[in-house]
């Protein structure tokens, strides 16, 4: 019979090896098809959106938020740097402090002073107390009001006696018989509240504005309630403007 022998030798294998591979290079593998970000979303629940949200955005969120923070309060000092104080009141010892009204002062005086929008009226409220009973919330409260008028930036005080007579007593009045225009006092003179300065002399430091409908819509609960012009006030024209509007004389 015919007897036929294969010789296989090392160079032979090489050679069909590389066959093989270049056979297997020549296949192409099927791609993937590429989805967008809408694409991968939309196929996923609702759970696993959120959980891929924030895996692979959470930085990015992070950083838009604080940009966002960042433009918001440069832009609220920027805007607010364009307003122009008209007005700074402080309300003391009104037994009801949470509970004052400030539209019939930042609202209806500025409308009846003919205020711009940016014309700010200011007003705040506190409580005072002298003596060895005085909390720290009472110091920080005096500390305020010391750096303000330091600061030129505080106008009125509504009080009671108190306070009125502390602050009196400091020279931190002006005298309204000295200030008040004629109409104004014919229409307070008795209302004005009489205390001693520094000097130990008495003059008329304060005007009581308890029962003016002022007072009532404002809620200021002070009997009296008395109105005192801060002596280095730089706006004292505003601040008799506000007790003109309270006891309805014209401007």
């Amino acid at each position: 019979g015919l007897k036929i022998t294969m010789r296989i030798t090392e160079e032979s294998m090489k050679q069909t090896s590389g066959e093989i591979s270049a056979e297997n290079q020549n296949i192409k593998k099927p791609e993937e098809p590429h989805l967008t970000e809408r694409e991968k979303l939309r196929s996923m629940n609702f759970q696993d959106k959120l959980w891929y949200i924030w895996n692979y955005y959470r930085f990015h969120m992070v950083a838009a938020v604080l940009a966002i923070v960042v433009a918001v309060n440069v832009g609220t000092v920027v805007y607010h740097g364009t307003f122009h104080t008209a007005l700074h009141c402080m309300i003391i010892n009104s037994r009801d402090e949470e509970g004052f009204q400030a539209e019939p002062l930042e609202q209806d005086f500025a409308s009846w002073a003919g205020m711009g929008k940016k014309d700010e009226i200011i007003s705040e409220t506190t409580f005072l107390a002298f003596g060895d009973d005085a909390s720290e919330y009472i110091y920080a409260s005096m500390a305020k009001i010391s750096a303000l008028v330091a600061a030129k930036d505080l106008d009125v005080m509504i009080c009671d006696e108190e306070t009125l007579d502390h602050y009196s007593s400091m020279d931190g009045y002006l005298d309204l018989e000295a200030v008040l225009p004629e109409d104004l006092l014919n229409v307070v003179k008795d209302r004005l509240y009489y205390t001693k300065n520094g000097d130990g002399t008495r003059h008329a430091y304060a005007v009581d504005i308890s029962g003016t409908a002022f007072a009532e819509n404002s809620n200021i609960q002070l009997s009296p309630a008395l109105f005192g012009i801060v002596s280095n006030s730089v706006r004292t024209e505003t601040s008799l403007d506000l007790l003109k509007y309270i006891f309805e004389v014209a401007k």
